[in-house]
């Protein structure tokens, strides 16, 4: 086997092994996944209810009590409501473990006073007795209540400033996101599989335009393999999409997002690039003109999937309209260490494929014309 030719097989079994191993055993960091209630008025006395995934100090060893004081995780702390205009955060005054696995009880009574302080969301964090945080984004409300008649505020002016940055300690664990948890991990399927599908499609287009140009079929051949293995990986892609966005939007499909209906076009293209080609006899007219089918549609479906979503202000995908990308809150290091393996490990498994179908159907070209 000349080891040279066939680097991308190495590539794609490295890569996707260290990705397959990595992604499914290597565990979430503990994080806030629920808070109740989400709105909290000033001036009364309330409990706060937190959910709190993956945290050894919140679960049960067989005598049923707590184990809370020993190993990397320690027990809360306290409970800080940290504002995000104003540089200053409020405390709970008491935290305690719930009957239910998985939560703590945090009682607060905060008073905002004669203070101008806006009512505005909070976000949340839990500071362990280690030093280090959990925390929730944006996740409680805080208005002035009826009640808070009193002349000095509980709100403390200056907030712990590292309190952001030791929440970001680096950990060789993925993130705990809000409302993705454990799906976070498909970011390692259902992305790569669509860049992917762009590489291969890409491809198809030059190979298309190489045979527009010089007149062989072999370059035909090619860009056609490329273009099957790549409507496989869109519509693997599609189908992890779908479980993803089941998990994180309730809904298979959801109808009213541009990028998904850009998808459905662009793939319905593609099929019938399929179909085009089945019905044509003659190998050089059908290599011309599905040739020039493939040139035609790829640059639309480029606009259909990247450039129209972005333009939308409807699209629920990251980094399309409104919404912010993977790279601003996601994509931590940890991440990182797996996504970009994973995108490489896809495409050259695809173009892997993609050399195997070119090399059967050039046997069975020539197997035609004997």
């Amino acid at each position: 086997m000349n080891w040279k030719q066939h680097w991308y097989k190495w590539v794609a079994a490295i890569c996707l092994l260290y990705v397959i191993l990595g992604g499914l055993f290597l565990p979430l960091k503990p994080g806030i996944t629920a808070l109740s209630p989400v709105k909290i008025s000033t001036g009364l006395t309330q409990t706060l209810k937190i959910n709190v995934y993956n945290a050894p100090w919140l679960k049960q060893n067989a005598f049923g009590d707590r184990n809370i004081g020993t190993g990397k995780f320690q027990i809360p702390g306290k409970v800080l409501l940290v504002s995000k205009g104003i540089k200053g955060r409020w405390e709970t005054s008491k935290i305690r473990f719930s009957g239910d696995h998985g939560q703590l009880l945090a009682d607060i009574d905060f008073k905002m006073g004669g203070a101008n302080i806006p009512n505005e969301y909070y976000s949340v964090f839990i500071e362990l007795s280690n030093g280090k945080y959990l925390g929730l984004p944006d996740a409680i409300f805080v208005e002035r209540g009826e009640g808070d008649t009193a002349k000095t505020s509980t709100f403390v002016s200056e907030a712990k400033a590292s309190v952001a940055a030791d929440y970001e300690i680096f950990e060789m664990k993925f993130p705990n996101r809000m409302v993705l948890n454990e799906s976070v991990r498909n970011l390692f399927y259902h992305v790569p599989m669509w860049f992917a599908m762009l590489a291969l499609l890409g491809m198809a287009c030059w190979y298309a335009v190489r045979y527009l140009r010089f007149g062989q079929l072999q370059d035909d051949v090619y860009a056609d393999s490329l273009i099957r293995v790549g409507i496989l990986a869109g519509i693997l892609g599609c189908i992890t999409g779908a479980a993803w966005a089941r998990v994180t939007w309730q809904s298979w499909w959801p109808a009213a997002d541009p990028k998904l209906n850009g998808v459905a076009i662009g793939m319905t293209m593609y099929l019938a690039y399929l179909l085009l080609r089945s019905t044509l006899t003659d190998s050089f007219q059908r290599a011309r003109i599905t040739s020039v089918y493939s040139v035609f549609i790829f640059p639309i479906f480029i606009a259909l999937i990247v450039i129209m979503p972005k333009l939308s202000p409807n699209s629920l995908h990251p980094g399309s309209g409104g919404t912010v990308g993977f790279n601003k809150y996601d994509l931590d290091s940890t991440m990182r260490l797996f996504f970009y393996p994973a995108v490489i490990g896809w495409i050259a498994l695809y173009y892997w494929i993609a050399n195997l179908r070119y090399r059967i159907a050039t046997l069975k070209e020539k197997q035609l014309n004997e």
